[in-house]
């Protein structure tokens, strides 16, 4: 039969659900995994009715010496082949789900549990990789998930995991899988998780026959009928794969990309935060009394089960409620995707990630904001209503077209989102509650402060940086430099406290900058990026840690005692250490050659084709500069210590905050504060501070050329360009959040390095070691062309 033909012969909607549903089961038991000694229990076999043509090829089989249930169970896992072997109406499907269940919970089905850490760490203690993948016999798969929690997948509502199969209130789909990836090679330059190929038994008698099963089918007819196309059919009308707003991304996001304890919260809001719906969940498997007594004997994988017995709003819901209130802390520009699993879903490659603001789903396969944005206000703004059309034709007054629907597009080509957003969303309270629905908002998020970024954030836009790490600065120096203007002390100025007061606030942020930007800039110019595990990510509070040990170390091999880069910094010590770093610069570039990169840490494609150049063939950055770009880095580094340390800026402080009146003149602190905005822009100017920046402007030309802009808060520019001869090197481009240090030039004109930060957070800890490598001795067998002694 053609898929018309079963589409007409099977045509009943309550069939097609139950036939979907079934077949979605068989895939739940045909990924599984299995001992040697496993049979079907009784229920499971039974609760599985044929149909006449089953019943006739089961016959078959038996004649062929397949025992009675496995036979029974080979016709399920089958389920068709000319017509349909099972009996759709007649299977008990809750009675089948609860055998299946019960051999989950038991273990006599086994699936991987491929989230958080537990098996990604076995991986790297347990197995070595000797090609691209690692192949298990059955007694090596079992010994490696021996101890390891049932594995959590969902199949349409059913939920594998130690609770055996859980009924959800949500369609997902995350298949099981026996090759999961969880091992990195030894090669720095590889960021691809390589599998692990899982293997369940052959000998086992529903496994050992399976092949004589399909020999017999095959002899009826090569070809079977389009039941694959039928079913995919069903596959699309089930999960409506084109939605822009698919939540099976959460599944990796729940498992990945939380701490137990960050998942504990999660599980305890949603007893008490889903109008009792999680409890009626929890009590089906025995579990009642307070969330927290519930929960704290619960491991990752069981937590996991029981809330993805929920929808996705519900699940959103606590995440963004958890990361609203600070019991779990995601800062700055931090966005949490699942580290290991990561897929994506549908036909807009949807994928689930967390912020600041909580979380969204976010499309890995086109710009969807847009489009979202105009869903959006056409929800708040019905175009079928007279009156809706009347307010937003109101509104959009200034702008000339032949019709609304003209000077909608005109209005949001032309406008930036931020401003559409305030203007519409705004407009009224009705907007409000609609763009609350429609992008399933927290309670209480139209009330926030941010609900206008919490809006982009949910519709996909890129971050608009609005954030300046040194706007404080720059308006206390302001502040200081009109009351050095008025006199303080004197009758029309600032009375002494009052000058005090802001001198004090004044210095603490001029030191958070200078030992911000002396650390990042010693980390940029000489930690080896290429073999990082995060290359050319600023790790902020490991990185300071170990750059005042790096500037202690060489200020104590000067002749200079005097600097101290301990837990507390002298302001004295931050302005020298520009010109300590400029020192250490000098020695390497004398003794280069001890600086030259192994050649196992070059990438394999840099000697393989011409048109990617690999520019960083030492293991310090700065001696990979161009000559110009080195020679004016420590000429600039030298310049900050020098109007810092000649106009004593370091003494300012006390003199200001201490001394009285007659000890420093006007015209001192004048000098101090031009040396100080001198320094700091300076700073600026050159990139040796962390400033912000993010795209601002994309243009492409007729040729594939393709120019994107870059744009800070404090009004800097820079463009990146596409395609150039650097684009395989992994540095952070035009989709992150980046700083670039302009100053440091590896390749003429404006080949520049760029960064990104990462500030610590419970997510960074989880995974701060990762990815694991093992040495590169383990690779050399397969480079050898031999065999291994265990072989």
């Amino acid at each position: 039969m053609s898929k018309d033909e079963i589409a007409a012969k099977y045509g009943e909607p309550d069939f097609q659900e139950k036939f979907f549903r079934l077949t979605s089961l068989g895939e739940l038991v045909g990924s599984c995994l299995i001992a040697n000694n496993f049979r079907p229990s009784k229920d499971f076999y039974e609760a599985i009715k044929l149909t006449s043509y089953g019943e006739e090829k089961l016959q078959l089989f038996l004649r062929k010496k397949i025992p009675y249930q496995e036979a029974r169970l080979s016709c399920f896992l089958e389920f068709s082949w000319l017509d349909l072997l099972v009996d759709v109406a007649a299977t008990d499907e809750e009675k089948l789900q609860q055998a299946i269940g019960e051999h989950i919970k038991s273990g006599e089905i086994v699936y991987p549990f491929i989230f958080g850490r537990e098996l990604y760490d076995r991986a790297f203690d347990k197995l070595a990789l000797r090609d691209d993948s690692v192949h298990l016999t059955l007694s090596e798969t079992l010994d490696f998930l021996d101890g390891t929690p049932q594995g959590v997948f969902q199949s349409l509502d059913l939920v594998t995991g130690p609770y055996g199969l859980l009924k959800s209130r949500q369609v997902r789909f995350l298949a099981p899988t026996r090759h999961p990836a969880l091992l990195h090679c030894s090669d720095v330059n590889c960021s691809r998780i390589h599998e692990v190929h899982l293997s369940t038994s052959q000998t086992a008698l529903i496994n050992k026959h399976r092949n004589e099963v399909a020999k017999t089918l095959r002899k009826e007819s090569e070809t079977p009928s389009a039941w694959g196309s039928f079913l995919s059919e069903l596959f699309s009308k089930t999960v409506n794969d084109a939605r822009d707003d698919i939540g099976d991304g959460l599944i990796s996001l729940i498992g990945d990309a939380l701490t137990v304890g960050e998942l504990r919260s999660c599980f305890e809001w949603l007893c008490d935060g889903t109008s009792g719906r999680f409890r009626s969940a929890l009590e089906k498997v025995g579990l009642r009394g307070k969330a927290q007594d519930i929960s704290k004997d619960l491991n990752r994988a069981q937590m996991m089960q029981l809330c993805l017995t929920l929808d996705d709003r519900d699940l959103i819901n606590a995440l963004d409620s958890l990361v609203h209130s600070g019991a779990i802390r995601v800062p700055g520009e931090e966005v949490r995707t699942s580290m290991v699993n990561g897929s994506a879903f549908g036909r807009f490659h949807i994928t689930a990630e967390m912020g600041p603001h909580g979380v969204r789903l976010h499309s890995r396969g086109m710009n969807v904001a847009p489009l979202r944005l105009r869903y959006l206000i056409e929800s708040m703004y019905r175009m079928d209503h007279v009156e809706d059309r009347e307010e937003l034709d109101w509104q959009l007054r200034n702008e000339e077209a032949e019709s609304l629907e003209a000077k909608l597009d005109k209005y949001l080509q032309n406008v930036s989102p931020r401003t559409v957003l305030e203007t519409l969303v705004l407009a009224r309270k009705s907007n409000a509650v609609t763009a609350c629905e429609v992008l399933r908002l927290r309670d209480g998020a139209a009330e926030s402060a941010d609900f206008i970024s919490i809006i982009l954030w949910k519709l996909g836009f890129a971050s608009l940086l609005t954030m300046d790490p040194h706007r404080k600065f720059w308006n206390l120096h302001e502040d200081m430099e009109r009351m050095v203007r008025a006199v303080p002390g004197s009758p029309l100025g600032p009375s002494l406290d009052e000058f005090r007061g802001a001198a004090a606030n004044y210095f603490v942020e001029l030191e958070t900058i200078l030992d911000d930007s002396i650390c990042f800039t010693v980390w940029a110019l000489t930690n080896d990026h290429i073999t990082s595990k995060r290359p050319f990510t600023y790790a902020v509070d490991e990185e300071i840690r170990r750059s005042h040990s790096w500037l202690q170390q060489a200020s104590s091999s000067s002749t200079d005692n005097l600097l101290d880069y301990g837990e507390r910094v002298s302001l004295y010590a931050l302005c020298r250490g520009f010109q300590v770093i400029s020192s250490e610069l000098i020695k390497s570039a004398t003794s280069r050659d001890q600086y030259i990169r192994s050649m196992h840490d070059i990438p394999a494609w840099a000697s393989q084709q011409r048109l990617q150049k690999f520019p960083f063939h030492h293991t310090t950055p700065f001696l990979d500069l161009t000559d110009d770009a080195r020679e004016a880095v420590v000429k600039r580094l030298q310049e900050i210590s020098r109007l810092l340390v000649s106009e004593e800026v370091y003494s300012a402080r006390n003199d200001w905050l201490h001394g009285r009146r007659d000890v420093i003149s006007s015209e001192k602190m004048r000098s101090s504060l031009q040396a100080i905005r001198s320094a700091v822009q300076l700073i600026e100017d050159c990139g040796f501070a962390r400033i912000p920046y993010a795209v601002s402007d994309r243009t492409t030309d007729g040729f594939g050329r393709r120019v994107a802009t870059l744009g800070s808060a404090r009004g800097f520019r820079f463009s990146l360009t596409y395609p150039n001869r650097f684009d395989w090197l992994d540095m952070p481009g035009d989709g992150d959040v980046i700083h670039i240090m302009n100053a440091a030039v590896f390749s003429a004109p404006n080949h520049v390095l760029r960064f990104t930060s990462e500030m610590s957070s419970e997510y960074t800890e989880m995974w701060a070691d990762y990815p694991k490598r093992k040495p590169r001795s383990q690779r050399a067998i397969k480079a050898l062309g031999m065999t291994s002694p265990e072989e």
